[in-house]
């Protein structure tokens, strides 16, 4: 079966015809899936064993979106990739998956045999890897095929480039190496496993973020403004709500303490999105609605052109101050580890503040500066805490000083608030964390692929405070912190929760 090489670059829905003819009329079907970034010898000779197993070969290759495999990558975007893929001759078919693993492309070719490299033979079962490939083997199973496994030389596409390519900024590298040596990858997943049995509280405002999809048509002929057209919206949990979602894919040991309104609440829209073993208690604002952040996007450019935020940030009246802390007093003591994520809309009154302050054993906090509250919500409000996570302008607003020095600022405010561990968020500068025991230690960002920043900072916070808990080494606390800031702000909002298995990925990508 010979096909121009552009010729052989098929949709996923056309693959699933073309391989139903070709089935019928005897064919054997087999099907290789990968990113294929680049492509080796070990590339080559899998490919070539694949051919000699059955009569047609397709390879399916992860989109852009889908890969997480670090820093500058992708290095080649997918249709370089796929062109590539469909210059070799052992391959009859090539397709780009938008998904996360091979399923939706198994069920849709329904291969005699899916075939995976040596590599994939013996992982350990509580690895993420070995569940998506017990996922595709079920997936292959139910459609009459089977998984099959190469057995040749190994070559790493992941060491390859980390050694012989300069994907990352000469500073990430270094920084990269130097943590290579002191942990490995296993070290660091075997750190991530303690977190399952903390027990956790999670206390703060519930917001629902919206994303109006829009496309600017034209000048309005009465008004000197842009008329968009509205194409389409979506909806995700967002302020302590996607914390806790995130913090569930550690532990499975959640409470979340939030507020709601009465009017319009979202109660099932929550109930639907929040993960089902966090443990909930919400109470009910009267007379008020559950905080709303609505967005306005350019459908193309995917740029922000405005927001609406739905919001009655008024202290919450005396009564349900009241129901509240009577509920933490009882509650708290329960927990090994509260993590605060204080919006400053309302919900956490001076009392209730005190009140954490009191009752926690263990306090992680976030206090944030936004348009509502800007410079009136600072950190500091707060008595102590035994971790603090904060963006550089947040704690100048805090001290009332913005120009000193970084550093500075930071040993005033761990000082201050009685800190065991403080991380400054830098965005693009990625974070710089500060204990006595360990002292500054400066960490890069870890992509430069930047769909929506809206949700970084909360990941980051949620990944980082169960492992400042334990007792993690704060350079890997901090490592896990960017890396789960930088798969956020690959997605848009908290469209997507980080999971474990995804740190499991990167950290293995990262310190191959």
């Amino acid at each position: 079966m010979e096909l121009e090489p552009r010729k052989k670059i098929k949709r996923l829905s056309d693959l699933s015809k073309i391989t139903a003819r070709l089935k019928k009329s005897g064919k054997i079907i087999i099907h290789c899936h990968g990113v294929f970034d680049l492509i080796h010898p070990g590339h080559i000779r899998y490919f070539e064993e694949a051919k000699k197993r059955g009569d047609v070969l397709i390879v399916t290759l992860t989109a852009d979106a889908f890969v997480k495999k670090g820093p500058g990558r992708p290095i080649f975007n997918e249709r370089l990739r796929a062109e590539f893929l469909a210059s070799i001759s052992h391959i009859d078919f090539v397709s780009i998956d938008r998904a996360e693993s091979a399923v939706a492309a198994i069920a849709a070719i329904k291969p005699h045999i899916y075939l995976k490299g040596p590599d994939y033979k013996g992982i350990r079962k509580d690895t993420a890897i070995y569940r998506r490939l017990k996922e595709e083997e079920d997936a292959v199973k139910r459609v009459g095929g089977r998984l099959e496994f190469t057995d040749d030389i190994v070559f790493s596409s992941t060491r390859l480039i980390n050694s012989f390519i300069d994907v990352y900024p000469a500073k990430t590298r270094d920084y990269l190496e130097a943590l290579k040596k002191r942990y490995s990858s296993g070290d660091v997943v075997e750190w991530l496993r303690k977190l399952e049995k903390v027990k956790i509280m999670i206390i703060g405002d519930a917001i629902i973020d919206q994303y109006h999809y829009s496309k600017p048509v034209g000048k309005s002929s009465k008004e000197p403004v842009i008329v968009n057209k509205f194409l389409s919206e979506e909806s995700y949990l967002g302020g302590a709500l996607a914390t806790a979602n995130h913090t569930a894919g550690l532990s499975k040991n959640i409470f979340l303490v939030s507020v709601i309104g009465e009017k319009r609440s979202f109660r099932s829209f929550i109930k639907k999105r929040l993960g089902k073993h966090i443990q909930r208690e919400f109470f009910v604002r009267p007379d008020s609605h559950t905080i709303v952040k609505r967005r306005y996007v350019d459908i193309d450019t995917k740029q922000k052109l405005f927001q609406v935020s739905y919001i009655e940030d008024d202290p919450i009246d005396d009564a349900l101050e009241r129901k509240i802390r009577i509920f933490i007093k009882k509650e708290m003591p329960k927990h090994d580890l509260v993590i605060v994520n204080d919006f400053g809309h309302g919900f956490l009154s001076d009392s209730l503040v005190r009140s954490v302050c009191k009752f926690s054993k263990y306090i992680a906090l976030d206090v944030q500066a936004n348009s509502a509250n800007y410079g009136f919500n600072v950190v500091t409000k707060y008595k102590r805490a035994n971790y603090v996570c904060i963006d550089e302008q947040e704690m100048r607003l805090a001290l009332h000083d913005k120009y000193g020095d970084l550093r500075s600022l930071i040993r005033r405010i761990y000082k201050r608030m009685k800190c065991e561990v403080i991380i400054v968020t830098r965005g693009y500068n990625g974070s710089l964390a500060y204990s006595e025991k360990t002292g500054f230690l400066e960490s890069p960002a870890l992509t430069n692929r930047v769909i929506d920043r809206v949700g970084a900072g909360d990941a980051l916070f949620a990944v980082t405070s169960p492992s400042v808990f334990i007792g993690m080494p704060l350079e890997v606390v901090s490592l896990l912190g960017n890396i789960a800031g930088a798969l956020q702000v690959q997605v848009v909002g908290n469209s997507k929760s980080v999971s474990f298995e995804d740190l499991h990925i990167m950290i293995n990508r990262l310190l191959k």
